[in-house]
């Protein structure tokens, strides 16, 4: 008779996420903490989206032309229910969270929310910083605001000072004649729908990818390969509709694309969330590593590269001695003769005294 104890069913999953704020509450706490450092930054980018619109709307730049967007030019226009594209981000992030959560992946969930706050931030002060008009013109812009916000966002313009500030605070806590959320103006970079969706999809790709490698060759290779089908067919349809629907500039659908990837596999979100996950996090970086790195097989052009890396900081020793085996001549004579693979390049305050060298 085995002695050992059954393996936990996703029950036993579900009853130990319900108890979690109950029997560990510092972790529930670290699980809510990224959403809402996210809901944050999310409302830091309606606030600049908004000053966008004021600056937008009062620019009048619906005299100025259009800029000529290829996209737009080859695919037409076409009318394409925004909520179609609603759907399909909320579907695959309730499926990320799903799957985060009982797979109990604090590190991926912590990614994943900071890397969305990071991304509605730029977003925010991208847009701000640089006005472009709206692709779908100012004369329909106007008319999908609605008569009062435009009148509003109008008289916001001639605000100065503590009035200004008073006027935005009245509009983003009660919106304009009742309606809120109140929808903006020059929206235009980076696309808020291809970030988030993408986001989401490189999260549950990540979590899919790991769990595939439990299973035996050719099951795992076919289900990651459906998967990453279906997510590039995602993000197609996603540029797609999204273009031919005027909604955005083709160039803030594909920029949005390139920074979620290099975002997502960013060495410093790693060596983040690993010190947010893990149990050291509080006080310090002691850790065995310092995160992992997930590169996309579509992520081009390092596609041949792509898989799982650890990422490990190196001491200024080893920094330094890495360099030296690049046989450089000038380095070779900065850090000295008596020491070449280190020497008198030790930061300041460390240096060794002839007495202290290693033998």
């Amino acid at each position: 008779m085995s002695s050992e104890s059954p393996a936990p069913s996703v029950a036993d999953s579900l009853q130990e996420l319900v108890l979690m704020p109950v029997k560990h509450p510092k972790l529930f706490l670290k699980w809510i903490f990224p959403m809402f450092v996210c809901f944050l930054c999310f409302c830091c980018q309606s606030v600049l989206l908004h000053l966008t619109t004021v600056k937008y709307v009062n620019l009048h730049m619906h005299k100025e032309p259009l800029p000529e967007d290829i996209g737009h030019a080859y695919l037409g226009k076409a009318p394409v229910p925004m909520k179609i594209l609603d759907m399909i981000s909320c579907g695959v992030l309730l499926g990320f969270m799903v799957g985060a959560l009982l797979l109990r992946d604090l590190r991926t969930w912590s990614k994943l929310f900071f890397c969305n706050g990071m991304m509605f931030v730029m977003k925010g002060v991208f847009d701000y910083a640089t006005i472009l008009p709206d692709s779908i013109g100012m004369a329909e812009c106007a008319a999908r605001l609605g008569e009062a916000p435009l009148k509003e966002f109008e008289r916001l313009g001639t605000l100065n000072g503590q009035e200004f500030f008073d006027g935005m605070v009245s509009l983003e806590l009660r919106g304009v004649a009742g309606k809120w959320p109140v929808r903006y103006c020059a929206d235009m970079l980076l696309s808020g729908h291809t970030f988030v969706m993408l986001l989401y999809l490189l999260a549950v790709a990540d979590l899919v990818q790991r769990s595939t490698l439990l299973m035996e060759s050719p099951k795992r290779e076919i289900c990651q390969v459906f998967f990453g089908i279906f997510a590039l067919g995602c993000t197609a349809a996603d540029l797609y509709l999204i273009v031919i629907n005027h909604f955005h500039y083709t160039v803030d659908v594909i920029m949005a694309i390139i920074l979620t990837f290099l975002l997502y596999t960013n060495a410093g979100i790693a060596i983040l969330v690993q010190w947010f996950a893990s149990e050291y996090g509080e006080s310090s970086r002691n850790t065995e590593d310092s995160g992992m790195v997930w590169v996309p097989a579509a992520m081009f052009p390092f596609c041949c590269f792509g898989g799982y890396y650890k990422v490990n900081q190196m001491s200024a020793k080893e920094v330094v001695k890495r360099q030296a085996a690049d046989g450089s001549a000038l380095w070779k004579s900065m850090a000295g003769p008596e020491d070449p693979g280190y020497g008198t390049m030790q930061p300041p305050g460390q240096q060794k005294t002839p007495e202290a060298v290693d033998p």
